[in-house]
């Protein structure tokens, strides 16, 4: 006799049903009015940090006459023009404006959270799919994906200005090397976490404009008081390693993730800045969900 077990099976509906609810929470933020401004928002930020970029790199190449320090701007000019020099300026270019246009990400993932609880219709879900955790893992899913689909429009015009921009410069740089491959991805990672921790306080919080205040608060306020409080202990003991330390805040562990070089000046290698994300992601999401089981969504 043959038994067959109906542990295969179950997984195999376990699976579909996630993917039926990530589904269901993209279609929930897609077919709204919010969704479609967010993007329009992102595209038209991308293209003036696109063009703002391509005209800083161009008086770089091309330095003005009438500067007071030319002989050392011209000197700069002639190290950007070198193959490193070159590759440096198209990351640049294929990561224009991305420290702050992850902020999309986050204020998206805001509302896929508190538009439930602001227009009642979180009780409706959590009755549908009484697993809280799990509804909760399909709108982290949900706002990932979105968010990478952010990076992905991104990421696509930056990489058809950049080759057109390095064309009109006359200049060559294969955007296939690792130089401007490492910033592009690390970028994809920062949106993702940054939309986790967008959702994340949005459940959190609750209230939109709560949320909005908190996220905000922490890039704005979190960059300025880690830069500040580095400073000052850096002023008082000496130490260079102290400038780094201010990585800690998110905003600035966002820009030494995707920064082409070094963000600034004793700042930590690349991958220090995505665990620091990642942490705070990975605790904020974990918080959301131990919160969101206990607390009464009625």
């Amino acid at each position: 006799m043959t038994v067959r077990s109906l542990a295969p099976g179950r997984a195999r509906a376990s699976g579909a049903r996630s993917l039926r609810l990530v589904r269901a929470e993209i279609m929930k933020v897609r077919t709204t009015r919010t969704w479609w401004l967010f993007l329009a928002g992102f595209t038209l930020f991308t293209a003036a940090a696109l063009t703002s970029n391509g005209f800083s790199h161009h008086y770089q190449l091309y330095p003005q006459p009438d500067l007071p320090d030319r002989a050392q701007a011209l000197a700069q000019a002639a190290r950007a023009r070198t193959p490193a020099g070159v590759a440096a300026i198209a990351a640049s270019m294929m990561t224009s404006g991305q420290i702050l246009s992850v902020l999309f990400a986050m204020l998206l993932g805001m509302r896929a959270a508190t538009d439930e609880f602001a227009q009642h219709t979180a009780a409706a879900t959590f009755m549908t799919v009484p697993r809280r955790a799990r509804v909760i893992g399909a709108k982290l899913t949900a706002v990932i994906c979105l968010g990478a689909l952010f990076w992905l429009v991104a990421t696509v015009a930056s990489g058809v200005t950049t080759a057109f921009f390095l064309h009109g410069q006359h200049l060559s740089a294969p955007l296939a090397s690792w130089t401007v491959i490492r910033p592009v991805l690390l970028s994809l990672l920062a949106f993702a976490t940054w939309a986790t921790l967008g959702l994340s306080l949005g459940t959190l919080i609750r209230s939109p404009a709560g949320a909005v205040i908190a996220g905000l608060a922490g890039y704005a306020g979190g960059f300025a008081a880690a830069e500040l409080i580095s400073r000052l202990i850096y002023n008082l003991d000496g130490q260079a390693w102290i400038l780094g330390a201010s990585v800690i805040a998110p905003a600035v562990a966002t820009e030494v993730m995707i920064s082409p070089g070094r963000a600034f000046p004793h700042a930590p290698a690349s991958w220090a800045g995505a665990l620091i994300m990642a942490g705070y992601a990975l605790a904020l999401a974990a918080a959301a969900i131990t919160v969101i089981r206990r607390r009464d969504v009625t």
